[in-house]
Order: structure tokens, then sequence, then C-alpha cells
């Protein structure tokens, strides 16, 4: 055009700008795809100076002004375009839509208030209706964010919504604001017509959200296989599967996650997982063998429980029956024809015979149950151990702000020695003594929002007592921080720093008569940098961990015999006081855990895990098998997670 003469130019004038208009906004478009927001801001600029007070021209040059840093010039671009074109519709939306894009929907509403309501089409009557839901929805979560769920669900009543006219995805807000302050039958009612509606609608966000909702409903209404349906329908929806997975090994191999996976994707295979981890039914059998040298007869510990579970779902939770069969044995007093002398019982001054050899064998029964706040159990210790008792826990946990905290209160058995755990006998006076059981409370608090850094804590006191052993008390504070150098879905790295402080008000580690037999400082310090890398697989999880530490400790002096009533006045030693003692060092441990899948419904793993601290080496080595009865081709569990003897629940 720029070729013809100056008379035929003119004709062709309104043509050459709509083409230069043309070409500027394409590259403005390929500006804005880069996040080039100066750069299209210019753009945008010359295009309005080909084609003054074009509304959309306007609109994308105020959303490049503001990404580059320029509010201010962005509104006051706007304000000249309202100023010159006051009535005019699209003006009116444009500039709405402008102040609800940058978070001011108050300011959109009242802008869009402007136009009359008999001239509004369809998106100025959907945009007022959400920004009005928007704030309806805004308050409830102002209230629960509080804590205030009646205030919540007080304005969720008297909330003007319209009879009809909201979109799908609104009505789909709705449904969720009901189930958010506890309504979950209203939610479910509102929920199942949309899901009707949805099956019409094309593959995308607003139909994937329906139908994860509604699973979300489904499952706390106790309805677990149509909540199982509709997250399948919801990984169709999202785009992680094209068609509905058609047996377990197919749906549970879609809720793996993938490093690609938008938060949706993310969502939905998390809530699909956890539906059907929480409905499967398995049965665990596993093997722990420890071993502690120390004293023949005393210290010089061999045990092993090996444990049997089977895990099923009861109530929204998981409930879980256990039985352990536990073997310890502290070996046999060096003695001479049958006649030894140790600071065991009543014989550190006198000649015993009996119970030379110091071993218990018995089974553990327990049951117990938990779901996403709740966690108990209620069990024995060994019944065939010397001391036996009902010992169990309650736990619950929750959320303040960003901090995770769980409180417990538990009665324990105290499981690091024979005489601690199972009891024994006195071959001096045959009185049976020992069972030391920990009762009291907890508190575990925890930040870590997925990113690098987590910091945690736990605080605790405990009455200790047990059969003819003193009374005692325990109060122990640790905490740690830890930096995840590598953070990925199926591979962690942390390494961190902890440390803990503890006191007891005795030292009752000794084994004569009266004492505890467990360890029991009255000042205890430790510094520790663990170290931890896990990885799975399709088929493996493993990790690898260490720490070294160093711990410094003092311990009071005290009674051998601390109740003297057990004691015969004959007894030469009876009123001898055992001198304290303090001490530091350092020292370090190494575990290794592996886990294999052998098949859709049996995985089996192996750990090892050695200490080595002062005057405390223990070893711990363990096998377990799992079976599932649903079968799983889901990601493994990272790390693994053998079984946990009943004894050493928190």
């Amino acid at each position: 055009l720029s070729t013809l003469p100056a008379a035929s130019r003119q004709t062709f004038s309104d043509r050459q700008k709509s083409l230069q208009s043309d070409v500027l906004t394409v590259q403005a478009e390929k500006a804005v795809a880069a996040r080039q927001w100066g750069q299209a801001a210019t753009l945008y600029a010359q295009v309005l100076a080909l084609t003054p007070d074009d509304v959309w021209s306007t609109y994308h040059y105020a959303g490049a002004l503001r990404e580059a840093g320029h509010p201010d010039k962005a509104d006051a671009a706007f304000s000249r375009l309202a100023a010159k074109k006051p009535a005019d519709p699209q003006q009116v939306y444009a500039y709405s839509l402008y102040l609800s894009g940058s978070d001011r929907d108050e300011a959109a509403l009242r802008h869009l208030q402007t136009l009359p309501q008999n001239q509004w089409d369809a998106n100025m009557r959907e945009m007022a209706q959400r920004i009005r839901l928007d704030k309806t929805l805004s308050g409830i979560d102002t209230a629960l964010a509080a804590g205030d769920t009646a205030l919540a669900k007080q304005r969720l009543r008297q909330a003007d919504l319209p009879a009809d006219g909201l979109s799908l995805n609104q009505q789909r807000r709705v449904a969720t604001a009901w189930l958010d302050v506890g309504e979950a039958s209203r939610a479910y009612a509102l929920l199942q017509p949309l899901k009707m509606a949805a099956r019409q609608q094309p593959a995308g966000q607003d139909k994937a959200l329906i139908y994860r909702n509604a699973a979300n409903v489904e499952q706390q209404l106790g309805q677990p296989d149509l909540a199982r349906q509709d997250y399948a329908q919801a990984m169709v929806a999202s785009g992680i599967a094209a068609q509905v997975p058609e047996d377990n090994d197919g749906y549970t191999r879609l809720t793996r996650q993938q490093a690609g996976d938008d938060w949706l994707k993310r969502g939905i295979r998390s809530d699909a997982h956890d539906l059907y981890r929480q409905q499967d039914v398995n049965f665990t059998v596993d093997t722990d063998s420890w071993a502690s040298s120390g004293t023949p007869g005393k210290s010089d510990l061999t045990a092993n429980t090996t444990m049997f579970q089977a895990d099923m779902p009861v109530y929204q939770g998981r409930g879980f029956l256990r039985a352990d069969w536990v073997r310890m044995d502290a070996g046999t007093f060096d003695h001479q024809n049958g006649n030894f002398e140790e600071s065991f019982g009543t014989c550190t001054d006198q000649v015993c015979r009996r119970y030379r050899s110091q071993n218990a064998n018995g089974l553990s029964l327990a049951a117990g149950w938990e779901n996403e706040k709740w966690k108990g159990d209620l069990g024995t210790t060994p019944l065939g151990f010397p001391v036996v008792d009902w010992v169990g826990g309650l736990a619950y946990s929750g959320d303040w702000e960003t901090i995770g905290w769980t409180t417990t209160v538990s009665r324990r058995p105290i499981s690091s020695s024979l005489l601690s755990f199972a009891g024994a006998k006195d071959p001096g006076t045959n009185t049976t003594w020992g069972g030391v059981r920990a009762t009291g409370a907890s508190l575990g608090l925890s930040y870590d929002q997925g990113e690098a850094n987590g910091v945690w804590a736990d605080i605790s006191a405990h009455q200790l007592t047990g059969k003819n052993v003193a009374d005692n008390t325990r109060e122990r504070l640790m905490g740690g921080y830890y930096y995840k150098v590598i953070n990925e879905d199926n591979r962690r790295a942390t390494v961190g720093l902890s440390s803990m402080v503890w006191h007891y008000q005795k030292d009752l580690s000794g084994y004569t008569l009266g004492q505890g037999g467990y360890y029991s400082p009255q000042r205890y310090f430790s510094l520790a940098v663990p170290v931890n890398y896990r990885q799975r697989t399709e088929n493996w999880s493993w990790q690898l961990g260490g720490s070294v530490s160093w711990s410094q400790s003092s311990t009071s002096s005290q009674k051998r015999y601390p109740i003297q009533s057990l004691i015969p006045d004959t007894l030469t030693d009876k009123n001898a006081v055992e001198s304290g003692s303090s001490g530091s060092g350092f020292g370090y441990t190494v575990q290794a855990l592996l886990e294999r899948r052998v098949s859709a419904h049996w995985t089996v793993g192996a750990g090892i895990d050695i200490q080595q601290a002062k005057d405390y080496t223990p070893s711990h080595y363990l096998l377990y098998a799992r079976y599932s009865m649903g079968g799983w081709q889901g990601s493994l569990d990272l790390p693994p997670q053998p079984l946990t003897p009943y004894a050493d629940f928190k």
C-alpha cells in the first residue's frame, strides 16, 4: 500500500491501519506468551495509536502494564476509556473483567452496575453471580479458618444465592461449601444432579472437579464403591486416563504421581490412592531381631519379636488386629557349681543359686483404629511374662495455621531390657519385680509445607512405675531441623540437625531389687547430624541413612535398694549407695531398609539398624512380607514401612 500515490493511499488508509494493527497484535500476543510484559505493553500501545479507544486492545494493554509493574498506568488507561465511552456495554464488561482479574471484585461489581441490568448479556450476569458467590464463600472460609463452623454455616444459610442460572462450577462450589461446614448429606444431594449434567460436558477441569468433589462426599458418607467410580471418572475428565480403568491393577497404577502433573491431577491421584489404601485389607508378618552386648544374665540381651497384623477398613478409617510373639534372653550368670554373686536382685553380697538363666517368652495382643484425626490402640504386654499389664494410647492431630500438632496420652512398656519389659524373680528372696510402664502425655509439633525446609519438636512427661520398682518421672524435649537436598515424588535426600534433652528424677538403671533396669540419667543432652536418602522405582523402594552424634550425661548417687521394705535386714548391703557418674562421647547409627513388590498382591522387605554409643550398642535386623487382598500397583511406600513392635508404639 505504501507504494501507491497519496490520493490512493488515503482511500486505503483504514485498511492499512487495520492490517498494521493485526500484525502488531500478533507480535504482542507472542510477547505475552513469552511473559515479556514490557515489550507486550509497548506493542499494545502501538496498536492503540492506530485504533484509539478499542476496548479489547485497551484491556490487553492494561493487563500487560500491570504485569510489567505499572498498575497505576494500567488503571489510568482504562479510566480514560470509561470516561469516553461510559455507556458502552463492551467497555463496562471489559473494565469489570480487568478489575476482577486484579483482585478487586467489589470495584468490578460496582462498575458493572453502572450499566442497567436490562442491558446485561450472559457474560455480565455470570460475572456478577461469580463475584457475589466469591464474596459469600470468602466469608465462609474466613469463619472456618477462625474455627467458627457455626458462623460459617449461618452465613451459608443466609446467603442470597440465585435459585437458578448458576454454572455447573458455581453449583459445585456451593455444594463443597456445605461439605466444609459439616453438611455432607446436603452436599451429596447437590452434587448428584451435577454428576448427571457433567456426563454431557467435554473433558476438562470443571467436569473433573465435580466428580472429585462428589467422590470426597461419598467417601465421607460411607459409600466407598461409588466414590471409587467417581474418582475413576475424574481421572478421565482430567486427562489422567483415556478411559475408565477396568480392574484394580489399572486403577491403582493410575494413582502414581507423575512429574508433569498439575495440581488437579495430583489431587485426584492422591485422593484415589488414599481411598483405595483405606479400603484394602492387608496381612503382614514381620520378624524383628535385636541384640545388645552387656553383662550375662542382666544386659547381654538377644531378643526377637515375630509380629502378625491384619489391617482392614473400619468406619472411614483403618483398624488393626495384632499379635506379637516376644522372646528375650539375657544369658546366664557366671557361676561356680551353680553358685553366683551378681548385682542382680539381692545377690550382690550373698550367694544365689536360683534363676541363673534369665529369659522370657510371651504373646502380646492388641487392636487399634485410626483416621485422619484420631489414633488409638489397646493391648497387653506379652502374656507369659512375669509381669503383665494393659497398655495403649490415644492421639489426636490437628493444625494451627502452618503448624501440625499431635497430642498423645499413653501407657507403654519400657522394653530396653528383660527386667524393664518382662520382669524377673529375685533369686535371693523369690520376689517378682520389674515390668516398668511409662504413663503420661506428649505433644508433637511439625512444620513442613512440602518445600525444602522442615522443623519438628516433641515434648513429653511420664510417670514410670513397675512391680516392686521405685516410682520415677521422666521429662524429655526433642527437636530438629532438616533440609531436603533432593525433594521429588520418588526420590528424597535430607540432612539435618537434631537435639535431645532428658531428665529422670532417679537413676534406676541398676538390676538390684527395686531398680528398673532402664537407662535413666538425671541429665542427658545430645546433638546429632542425621543424613537420609530414599528412593522408589516401579517395584523397589529403599532407604539408606545414618547419623553421627555427641552426648553428655550424668547420674546422681542412688540407694542400691530404693525400696527398703523389700530387703531383708540380714543383708549386709541393705543401705549401700551406688555412686553417680558422668561422661560424654560420640556415637553413630547406620540404617538400611529395602522393599520389593513381587506381585500385585505380595511385597517383601528387609532392614538393618546398627547403633554404637557409649554403653549402648543394640543392633536390629528385620524381615517382613505383606499381602494385599485387593492388589496394589500404585506407588510403594517411601520409605518402606515395616511393622513396629507393639512394645515400641509411641
